[in-house]
């Protein structure tokens, strides 16, 4: 009952001190997660569990890392947003993956992007592949897409979506 009791307030104490850490690390991290912030996340969740499954591993160890982490992806968002090439590095940068109403074959296997991943995209953005002037594949995932403008329209079906 003892041992039940120490692991109760350790997790309680590891929960709390994962909220601080994931607040501190800001909405955009848990927002659109990068590769480098998912990793830290599962790393920050390995910290916690390495915590509360063992009462004999010091419970500051825990704490150490799971501190350690978050403020090392704090820092890391930090130069981010001042040397975009170091973002460029960490988070990677979108690829173009239609342009002009036009799928771009070779990015779409070099992304792993099957052609009914991307129209299932685009029925949920309700557009179909005449009507884009661009879509892109972001780092996060997230397929964005521009609109042709009214004067950059073509007349005619030029895909189907």
């Amino acid at each position: 009952m003892e041992e039940l009791l120490t692991l109760l307030y350790r997790t309680a104490i590891l929960w709390m001190v994962a909220l601080i850490v994931f607040r501190m690390m800001g909405k955009r991290t848990l927002a659109k997660l990068g590769p480098f912030d998912f990793a830290v996340i599962i790393m920050i969740g390995e910290a916690v569990a390495i915590g509360m499954q063992d009462a004999k591993t010091p419970l500051v160890n825990a704490i150490g890392i799971t501190v350690l982490l978050g403020l090392l992806q704090y820092l890391l968002t930090w130069l981010n947003v001042r040397y975009r090439w170091l973002e460029k590095i960490t988070q990677g940068t979108s690829t173009l993956l239609v342009e002009q109403g036009h799928v771009k074959q070779r990015e779409m296997k070099k992304e792993r992007v099957s052609d009914p991943d991307l129209y299932m995209e685009l029925r949920k953005k309700d557009i179909t592949l005449d009507k884009i002037e661009e879509a892109r594949l972001e780092p996060t995932g997230d397929i964005s897409v521009k609109k042709k403008t009214s004067g950059s329209e073509k007349t005619g079906s030029e895909g189907n979506g």
